[in-house]
């Protein structure tokens, strides 16, 4: 009998040339937000702003991304609450308990995004 490990690709893109800019293989037992450090210390490019879905909205990612000089754009997840004051994610929080986070996404170039 063969078995079969599934295995993950996670990939940086670059949104105006589509080029892949970084890639990470992985488990598919590891999280996607596991991979985003490894990501981004791959790369050679300076990148201003990153779009991700809401599996990246957690404290490491955004401490990650903050420390690197990056904008995140990440939504945040159903359940999410603020963090501390001042915070720029919570805008993110406010626009989904007002059921705006469409908007809000629209805002910031989330659908960019590849």
């Amino acid at each position: 009998m063969k078995w079969c490990i599934w295995r993950k690709l996670h990939l940086a893109v670059d949104v105006f040339t589509h080029r892949v800019i970084a890639a990470a293989g992985s488990l598919v037992s590891v999280g996607d937000n596991e991979v985003l450090p490894i990501l981004l210390n791959s790369l050679r490019w300076e990148i201003q702003q990153i779009s991700t879905d809401g599996a990246y909205d957690i404290r490491v990612c955004h401490h990650v991304l903050k420390n690197k000089g990056i904008t995140s754009r990440i939504p945040p997840r159903s359940n999410a609450g603020y963090w501390e004051e001042r915070h720029p994610r919570n805008e993110a929080v406010k626009a989904l308990e007002e059921d705006k986070l469409a908007e809000w996404k629209k805002d910031k170039g989330y659908h960019k995004h590849s």
